[in-house]
C-alpha cells in the first residue's frame, strides 16, 4: 500500500517517505530499536521524526508507529461470521429507509468497482418491485435536467466516501429535498456526513484507494444490502416496524 496515498494531503520529502517506509516494513522492530536508531538508519534525526509525526497530526513518535502498525502493516481481522460488518448511521433511520422502498423513486449510483454493487442493487430492486433506476455516469445535474419526474432518493456506493464522482453528486444534491443514502467504508467521509442515512461497511483496507489488496468490502456491501432486504421482507410480512438491523 502506497504511503503517499494514505497521507496524500501532506507534502512529504524523500527523507520523510524513507522514515515512513522504514516503519511500515517492521513497526515492531522500530519500536524495539527506538526513534534514535530509526533516525540514524534513515539518515535523519529524532527531532525531524517528531516534526514529521506532528505534521501528520499525530501526538508523537509512538502514535505514528502504532497507526502504521495497526492500520497499514498488520492484516485485518475477518468479521464475516457476524453482522458487525455493517452499521447504520443514524440507526433510528432504518424503519424510514425500509418503508421508503415501497413508495420512493430511487436512483442508484456507483463508479469504478462500486458500479458492480450499484448494478447488483438495481437488479435486485427490479425483481422485488422497487421503483429504481441506475446511473453510472458522474454528472447528476445533466441527468436531472433530462428527467421531468424528480427522484425521491439517491443511493450512492463509494468505498472511500470521497471519490470525485461521489462528491460531485453530493454537491449537486445540496439544498434539494432528496433523500441521500450511501454505502461507504468511512463514517467520517464527506459522503457519510452528507447522507441522511449512511450504511457504514467494514473496510479492512480503508486506505487502499486503488483496490489493489484483497478486501471483502464490496462483498460486505452485498451482504449488508441483502440484510436490509431481509428486514424489509420481514416488515412487509408482519406489517410491524423494524427497529434494529442486528436481528
Amino acid at each position: 500500500m502506497e504511503l503517499e496515498n494514505i497521507f496524500r494531503d501532506v507534502k512529504l520529502n524523500k527523507t520523510e517517505i524513507t522514515v515512513l517506509r522504514c516503519i511500515q516494513s517492521d513497526p515492531e522492530q522500530c519500536l524495539h530499536d527506538g526513534i534514535r536508531a530509526v533516525a540514524e538508519r534513515c539518515y535523519s534525526n529524532p527531532s525531524s521524526i517528531i516534526r514529521l509525526a506532528k505534521k501528520l497530526k499525530f501526538s508523537g513518535w509512538l502514535e505514528l508507529v502504532y497507526f502504521i502498525k495497526f492500520n497499514i502493516t498488520m492484516p485485518k481481522r475477518d468479521v464475516t461470521n457476524d453482522v458487525d460488518f455493517m452499521k447504520i448511521q443514524p440507526p433510528e433511520r432504518l424503519p424510514e429507509v425500509l418503508n421508503s422502498l415501497r413508495q420512493q423513486r430511487i436512483l442508484i449510483h456507483g463508479s469504478g468497482f462500486s458500479q458492480l454493487i450499484a448494478q447488483y442493487i438495481y437488479n435486485k430492486f427490479l425483481v422485488t418491485g422497487v421503483n429504481a433506476s441506475l446511473a453510472l455516469w458522474p454528472d447528476y445535474e445533466i441527468l436531472e435536467q433530462k428527467n421531468t419526474i424528480p427522484f425521491d432518493a439517491i443511493w450512492i456506493i463509494s468505498k472511500s466516501g470521497r471519490s470525485s464522482s461521489a462528491l460531485n453528486w453530493v454537491k449537486a444534491l445540496d439544498g434539494k429535498e432528496t433523500d441521500l443514502i450511501c454505502f461507504t467504508g468511512d463514517y467520517q467521509s464527506p459522503l457519510a456526513q452528507a447522507a441522511d442515512t449512511a450504511l457504514i461497511i467494514h473496510d479492512p483496507q480503508k486506505y487502499d484507494d486503488d483496490i489493489y489488496w484483497s478486501n471483502p468490502f464490496f462483498g460486505y456491501c452485498i451482504l449488508g444490502f441483502e440484510h436490509l432486504l431481509k428486514l424489509w421482507f420481514r416488515q412487509s410480512a408482519t406489517g410491524a416496524p423494524t427497529d434494529t438491523p442486528d436481528e
